[in-house]
């Protein structure tokens, strides 16, 4: 009897389950991003067998390679991890893009003063990133008031919002931290206590991706462990639900764009700190749209974030790698791969179909 009863206690898997029905979806829509990008390379490529392979590969023939992901990794998950946040509490928001330039020029100025820094490699760090992250929250919380208090589009007020912070951001670097005399938009150097250090031998991984991981189970733990992440993820699907928890829709609005500009401006200064010698951003770092899509592929979870930020990491810079020596393949083709993601993974549409048949097939067989 109690033999019998453990066994009807355990669920049968089955496919059409919210969670394996997702994981599904973005399995075949790799798939079908990944046989379209190989279409692609038939009609432009001589050779389109060995350039699809290379493209898959090419990251594992060595370890600098390797790292190259990696290190392209960091700034794509704290993207994703600020957008998710947005993206939770039922915001489109985009402001992770502006954040991030601005929140770097910031990290520049404590970063290449000696007022600031005090030699020790650790304290140097983390006053630029704690400041960055500082900064990221204040400039994301002027967006989220203008929502939660006037009803303003997010959308439409974080792409402006953005613009503006790169006019600002732009013109600070280039007459406040510039080298005197030295034309271009080169800051000055980073002193070197500020920078991260590398932690693999042979390659440009420096210690950023340990505090990404950290963020992703910080991120996780807020989300999935507290009544706050609670409240957050509740309110993205019912907006009336804030107000039912004990928190108004205004302080949960202004929260959430205060953890996600901390995350977004310690992106930021992680990126520069790790791999740059000076601040060189031209244009913006493209992180808005980005974190969008990775938020998106990752499903809005953390841990889906990660693995998103890997996965398009990889393809960025296995494409950007090869570029060198293959005139066929660059980044471009990359983004065909992200927009089939973007659009098959975000329908509602997509497989539902096969999940309704399978549906009615258990159904039956149950009945």
């Amino acid at each position: 009897m109690s033999t019998k009863r453990i066994t009807n206690n355990v669920k049968k898997f089955k496919w059409t389950d919210e969670l394996p029905f997702e994981s599904l979806r973005v399995v075949v829509a790799i798939l079908v991003a990944l046989v379209v990008t190989f279409l692609v390379l038939c009609f432009a490529s001589p050779n389109p067998v060995n350039d699809f392979v290379s493209l898959l590969t090419y990251p594992l023939k060595k370890p600098f390679y390797f790292g190259y992901v990696l290190v392209k990794m960091v700034p794509l998950c704290f993207a994703g991890l600020a957008t998710l946040l947005y993206f939770r509490t039922g915001l489109f928001n985009l402001s992770t893009e502006g954040v991030f330039y601005f929140s770097g020029v910031v990290c520049t100025y404590f970063a290449v003063s000696e007022t600031f820094m005090t030699g020790n490699g650790i304290i140097d760090s983390a006053i630029c990133i704690l400041m960055a992250g500082i900064s990221g929250s204040l400039l994301a919380m002027i967006p989220g008031y203008l929502k939660a208090k006037f009803g303003a589009d997010e959308m439409v007020i974080s792409l402006m919002f953005n613009s503006i912070l790169y006019g600002i951001g732009f013109w600070i670097i280039k007459n406040k931290l510039a080298i005197t005399g030295v034309s271009g938009t080169s800051s000055a150097p980073f002193i070197k206590s500020a920078k991260l250090s590398y932690i693999i031998p042979k390659t440009q991984v420096h210690s950023g991706i340990i505090i990404a991981l950290i963020m992703v189970v910080v991120v996780y733990i807020l989300l999935f462990k507290t009544k706050l992440g609670y409240s957050i993820r509740m309110t993205g699907l019912n907006r009336n639900f804030a107000k039912y928890s004990g928190m108004s829709a205004f302080g949960l609005f202004m929260v959430v764009h205060i953890i996600a500009g901390f995350i977004g401006g310690m992106g930021s200064a992680v990126e520069l700190l790790g791999i740059y010698d000076a601040f060189t951003w031209s244009v913006l770092p493209g992180l808005g749209f980005t974190g969008a899509l990775i938020a998106n592929i990752g499903k809005n979870h953390p841990i889906g974030v990660l693995l998103a930020s890997f996965g398009i990491s990889y393809l960025r810079a296995s494409a950007q790698l090869l570029a060198n020596s293959n005139p066929v393949i660059d980044i471009k083709l990359i983004s065909i791969v992200e927009v089939i993601l973007t659009l098959l993974i975000s329908s509602q549409y997509f497989l539902r179909k096969w999940r309704e048949k399978q549906i009615v097939k258990e159904g039956q067989a149950n009945g």
